[in-house]
């Protein structure tokens, strides 16, 4: 039965990365129950182990186990573990670990783990106490990956299973009635975890689906259940027959409980509503609610610039959440959090800070028009737009901005491109409980970044608009950004389409254009015509597919992501920004629409 209530964290958490739900509510649900059933595990086993031996010894040799296990553990928190943390100290911020430096630790817990060993406690264990006590992420948890995990993982963990198969012999389980008896205490156990985490996830109110896949997570064993059964064996706790029958139940309860968990559980249905959270719907004089997304310090100018373009003011405020996005390395739990408390629980918060004051400068540059809240999240790239998505729905923001996953020199050239990002990138659009802006960013090629709040020149819109939902949707957010004073927006309306709406939803000061063109390529001619005159390109990600105006553009696509006419303005020839739009995604197969504004027509046509 003991076998039944194993439930290992570093197990869990594995199986919620591969499942890709590990910063998901489950998953954070999960990770938590793993944490403390685990522990309490080691703990328990521990005491037993050491009580079951203190009772077969004399009284003298009971205070002398002891004291040496007080003074064990005491020299490894209070004398071993200060040294690691002077040694991480020493590191400069933002800096890779010495391998001088690393070879020390190492030593010192390959040490740990020796002499518990030698005076009867289990290595693991007081490594994996003596783990806890040290600090997450970089720089040493980022050094321990990048040296220990290939090794561990392409030769030591596929051999260590190897040999364990090799060890199993499935004859001896076969139509023996002592097999049966084990089979059965064995199954007693899964069947008792599995009840004991259903029952009460369904009694307080979780759902069925979920409460489910909660409980076949916790089902699951890995290779700390394998090491387990193995160390069973060599001390003989259980003979080879038991050992096989351990390593048939885990495999099979697994493999199968895997596949059924991802079909269950989708982190995004909590994603899907039926109300629409778009710029169009909240309004010209509402409270507009932004998530802008972070990954270094190269996207933050450029999102500033956008926020204080969107036009600030205070009967028409702007509720800004900055998330700063960092994958999940040397650490095994993945984080949400506002900013201050997981600055808290790391040691390397020198970027983050930088980041962070430069949205408290814009903060206090706009003060009463502007408020800004700071969220951090660290989880795989792979999940990443669970936490984007989860904070979107929460914050009941009207649009996330994610920026675009190239970054260009000044000259024109990719400097560098994160095809995890871009991943992260399409999740959210796909998912997203709100409407979604791809920022690229491009500003730097004009000498400096161009800004709004200089005020010595105009920055200069351009909205291109072939007509559907998404342009909608930018026109809108257009339509705000012409109300700053020193935003001059420019509507180039092809083949006079949906003319009449758009007409009525532009504002006083606004300049349109008509233009007309007969396929794809007139309306590549149009955008190079206008490329000169323009800092910032607005455009809507879905056109009409068969539409005239993108005939023969789709065959050179390279992002969809970006629709037709966003991945034709990504290309690097062009030197402007792009700000692509697309509306609240598909939602039970409908694209919201909500009712067009009826404003008077006061704009200027040339």
């Amino acid at each position: 039965m003991a076998v039944g209530s194993m439930t290992s964290f570093i197990v869990t958490t594995s199986l919620l990365t591969d499942l890709n739900i590990l910063n998901s509510e489950l998953g954070r649900l999960a990770t938590s129950i793993s944490m403390i059933t685990d522990a309490c595990g080691w703990c328990v086993t521990t005491i037993i182990s050491n009580v079951t031996r203190a009772l077969s010894v004399t009284v003298y040799d009971r205070l002398f186990s002891s004291l040496v296990v007080m003074g064990y553990y005491g020299i490894a928190f209070f004398v071993l573990r200060p040294f690691i943390l002077r040694i991480v100290a020493r590191t400069p911020k933002g800096e890779p670990m010495r391998d001088s430096d690393f070879l020390a630790i190492v030593s010192i817990v390959l040490a740990i783990g020796f002499f518990g060993e030698y005076i009867g406690q289990h290595a693991g264990f007081g490594t994996f106490m003596f783990g806890l006590s040290l600090p997450e992420g970089p720089p040493l948890g980022t050094i321990l990956v990048q040296k220990l995990d290939t090794i561990a993982s392409a030769l030591l963990l596929p051999i260590f299973c190897t040999v364990s198969g090799l060890d199993t012999d499935v004859f001896l389980v076969i139509g023996k009635k002592s097999s049966v008896i084990v089979q059965m205490v064995i199954g007693f156990g899964y069947i008792a975890k599995f009840t004991a985490t259903i029952l009460p996830s369904l009694y307080f109110n979780l759902p069925f689906a979920e409460a489910l896949s909660l409980a076949l997570i916790m089902s699951c064993r890995g290779i700390m259940e394998m090491a387990i059964f193995s160390s069973w064996r060599d001390i003989g706790v259980v003979n080879k027959q038991s050992f096989t029958l351990l390593i048939i139940n885990m495999v099979i309860v697994t493999g199968l409980a895997t596949p059924i968990i991802s079909y269950l559980y989708d982190p995004s249905k909590r994603y899907r509503t039926n109300s629409a959270r778009t710029i169009l719907s909240s309004g010209d004089n509402i409270d507009l609610r932004i998530l802008v997304c972070i990954h270094n310090e190269d996207n933050v100018a450029a999102l500033v610039n956008l926020l204080e373009t969107s036009n600030p003011m205070r009967g028409s405020p702007i509720s800004v959440f900055a998330l700063q996005l960092t994958e999940l390395v040397g650490r095994t739990s993945a984080v949400l959090a506002p900013h201050h408390q997981r600055n808290k629980m790391t040691s390397n918060s020198t970027h983050s800070e930088r980041i962070v004051n430069a949205f408290k400068y814009l903060e206090q540059r706009n003060r009463g028009s502007i408020l800004v809240q700071h969220f951090t999240a660290t989880s795989p790239y792979a999940s990443m737009h669970d936490d984007i998505c989860t904070l979107a729905l929460d914050k009941r923001t009207d649009i996330v901005i994610v920026p675009f996953h190239k970054i260009w020199t000044v000259n024109g050239k990719i400097e560098a491109s994160f095809s995890q990002i871009r991943s992260v990138n399409q999740n959210v659009m796909n998912k997203a409980p709100c409407s979604i802006g791809v920022l690229i960013d491009r500003g730097h090629h004009k000498g400096s970044h161009p800004s709004v709040v200089s005020g010595r020149t105009l920055y200069r819109i351009a909205m291109l608009y072939l007509g559907g939902a998404d342009d909608r949707e930018a026109l809108a957010y257009s339509k705000r950004m012409a109300n700053h004073e020193n935003v001059s927006l420019t509507v180039v309306l092809f083949n006079k389409v949906d003319i009449e709406i758009t007409r009525n939803e532009i504002g006083k000061g606004i300049v349109y254009k008509e233009v007309t063109v007969n396929d794809g390529s007139g309306t590549t001619s149009v955008i190079c015509e206008l490329e000169d005159d323009f800092d910032l390109f607005v455009v809507g990600k879905h056109h009409e597919p068969k539409s005239p105006l993108t005939a023969g553009l789709i065959e050179w696509s390279e992002y969809p992501e970006l629709g037709i006419i966003g991945d034709m303005l990504a290309a690097p020839e062009f030197r402007f920004s792009v700000l692509v739009v697309q509306q609240q995604p598909l939602v039970d197969g409908l694209m919201h629409s909500p009712k067009l504004p009826k404003l008077a027509d006061n704009s200027t046509s040339i």
